[in-house]
Parts: structure tokens; C-alpha cells; sequence
């Protein structure tokens, strides 16, 4: 019976609070947990497509949180294209499943690394090369300069789904610790860092809207020229020189990038 034709506050409707508790993943922000919750409901038929999730008070009661805590979880579930909500008229379910979309929120560095670590790149090519001059200006160093170049497929955790195509320009003096760049686990820029002691200290991300390519498109398997939106993400050490650049490439359809401005931080 669906969870909607009974009284929220029924003491033996206690299944949800049971799957918080059981969830493995205790190091998850709270409104990840109750996001994973109440998406399970959804999947499982708790809550039919049409029907209403219990209001944002009645989730505060039950899991405890402020209503920043739920109305966080509630937007996840609008990302994932499982619920709508709309001013006076609640949250209700229009799917089952989550939309095909990918969806990143980097806040500092090591968001963008951990990026990086759960998901997969296949190398295709790899090799040195003298950038010429459009090439320079995405990577942030002079035409004519010596720079390790690969591209490649990075491919979700599973494998099953690829997310983006990939071009990364490497400095020179780190191409001989990189030999092993093809089979090597982990991120390019932490395998830098690791091995030659000197650390990234700043990330610079340029994000454009852009016909794909037709070489990108054909290792994605699509149509040159669909939209897409272009990353250019470069790595900088102390003194802001680059020690690498990469250029991803996504699917315009299957992607969402997502940046919140709080009151306060915001500029004229």
C-alpha cells in the first residue's frame, strides 16, 4: 500500500526512518541520505507518479532536519528529475526514475579531485607535441612549446555510461613520471603532484556553450555539431604557471552544472 493512504505520523509507518538508520553510507550529509530515501520510495511505488511527497514540516518531524536540510534533499530530487515543486502546491512525483543527466557541484579543490577519483579515464592517445597557437591559448602557455598531450574517454565508475571526451595538455617535466599514465590508478594531477613533491594550488574552470567537434563526437559515438558545453579546467602551482590543462567535452543533454550563490557573497 502506498505510504501517501496513511497518516504520516502512524508510529508503525516507520520504514523510512529505519532505512536512514541502515544506510551504509553514514558519512553522507544528511539531505544526501534523506535524497536517497525518498527516491527509493519513489522507485519502489511509495509515492505513485502524481502523488504528493509529505510536506517539507512533516519530513523536518520525521528525520530530524531544519528545513534547509530537507528542502536540499527535495532539490536533489528535482535534479534527478523525479519530483516538481512549485510555490503553494508541494512536491509531486513525475517520474520513477532518474532523467539521463549528468550533474556536477564542485565548491573547492578537492570536490573537483574527487570528481576525478570516482569515475574512469580510458587513454585512446598519447604522446608529445608542440602546441601551436589555439592550442596555447587554452592551455595558458606559449605557441611552439613542448607539452604532453592525451585524449581519451572518461567513463562512469560502472563503466557503462561515458561522460565526456577528454584532452589533457601535461608540462614537459612531468612527462617522464607519467610513462605509466595508461594503466596508472587515480587522477592525472594527483599522480603529478605525487610524484614530483610539487602541489596544485589553484584551479581555473571556463565553461562555454559549443558545437562538438567531430573528432570528439565521433569517439562519443554522436553527431558532430549537437550542443555541447566545452570544460577547460587548468591546474596552477604557487607561482600561477600552468601544470596542466584539461579540455572536456559533454554532451550538452546529459549535462548540469551547478554553482549556488548565498546572499553575502555575492558582488555588484
Amino acid at each position: 500500500m502506498a505510504r501517501m493512504t496513511q497518516p504520516w505520523h502512524d508510529p508503525s509507518d516507520d520504514d523510512a526512518d529505519r532505512a536512514i538508520s541502515s544506510q551504509p553510507e553514514q558519512a553522507l550529509p544528511l539531505n544526501e541520505r534523506i535524497a536517497r530515501v525518498l527516491g527509493d520510495g519513489i522507485a519502489q511505488g511509495d509515492y505513485p507518479v502524481g502523488t504528493l511527497l509529505p510536506t517539507e514540516a512533516a519530513l523536518c518531524d520525521t528525520y530530524g532536519a531544519s528545513r534547509f536540510t530537507v528542502r536540499e534533499a527535495l532539490r536533489k530530487l528535482v535534479e534527478a528529475g523525479l519530483i516538481e515543486r512549485r510555490r503553494g502546491a508541494g512536491s509531486r512525483v513525475v517520474a520513477t526514475t532518474p532523467k539521463s543527466k549528468f550533474s556536477q557541484t564542485f565548491h573547492d579543490l578537492t570536490e573537483i579531485f574527487q570528481y576525478a577519483q570516482d569515475t574512469h579515464l580510458d587513454v585512446a592517445q598519447l604522446g608529445m607535441v608542440r602546441i601551436d597557437e589555439g592550442e596555447a591559448q587554452l592551455v595558458g602557455a606559449s605557441p611552439g612549446t613542448r607539452w604532453l598531450r592525451l585524449n581519451g574517454l572518461r567513463w562512469n565508475a560502472e563503466r557503462s555510461t561515458s561522460l565526456s571526451h577528454v584532452t589533457a595538455y601535461i608540462h614537459a617535466r612531468f612527462a617522464p613520471l607519467l610513462e605509466d599514465v595508461r594503466t596508472a590508478r587515480g587522477a592525472i594531477y594527483a599522480l603529478i603532484e605525487a610524484r614530483s613533491g610539487e602541489a596544485i594550488e589553484e584551479a581555473v574552470q571556463e565553461i562555454a556553450a559549443l558545437p562538438m567537434p567531430a573528432s570528439v563526437a565521433r569517439m562519443l559515438g554522436l553527431r558532430a555539431g549537437l550542443p555541447a558545453m566545452r570544460l577547460v579546467r587548468r591546474y596552477l602551482d604557487a607561482s600561477g604557471g600552468t601544470m596542466m590543462t584539461s579540455i572536456n567535452w559533454h554532451p550538452g543533454e546529459h549535462f548540469t552544472y551547478t554553482m549556488r550563490l548565498r546572499r553575502g557573497e555575492w558582488k555588484a
